[in-house]
């Protein structure tokens, strides 16, 4: 079996990203039908109430997901800004941060993987920070960076 072309991963690409945009608009076209029933019918049937309630349920995909790689490990935020805030820092800090929020290592550990002392490693975190911080202050009203 031949592996498949840039071509038809693309196409397989896009015709998830069509169905996951095709249920999640069918969910909030039964969330806006039951709204506007409710308006113009007092009733509120329990059983429609139900049946809308289970197929407006959103899901989640991976292609909605954005993943930071540390160390083989992936580190999955559904937060694009978050990401991009953390696409921005130099690649030590960047660690440091993973490491220490998603991998849930103590600075001793830390220190040990970058070959680094514990001191560096939080003087890293707090730049971290302070580049994070920065990044949301000229960012984070809807700017594009």
């Amino acid at each position: 079996m031949t592996p498949p072309s840039d071509r038809e991963i693309a196409l397989c690409k896009m015709f998830e990203s069509f169905c996951i945009t095709a249920i999640r608009n069918f969910g909030r076209n039964l969330k806006r039908a039951m709204k506007n029933r409710q308006k113009h019918d007092g009733t509120g049937e329990e059983s429609v109430e139900y049946l809308i309630g289970l197929l407006s349920a959103e899901d989640r995909y991976s292609s909605e997901q954005f993943v930071l790689d540390v160390d083989g490990l992936p580190c999955t935020l559904e937060n694009e800004f978050l990401y991009n805030a953390l696409l921005s820092l130099p690649d030590k800090e960047r660690k440091v941060i993973l490491y220490d929020f998603w991998c849930d290592l103590k600075d001793k550990e830390i220190s040990e993987k970058l070959e680094v002392t514990v001191r560096t490693v939080y003087n890293l975190r707090q730049r971290a920070f302070k580049r994070i911080r920065t990044y949301y202050e000229l960012y984070g009203q809807g700017r594009d960076p």
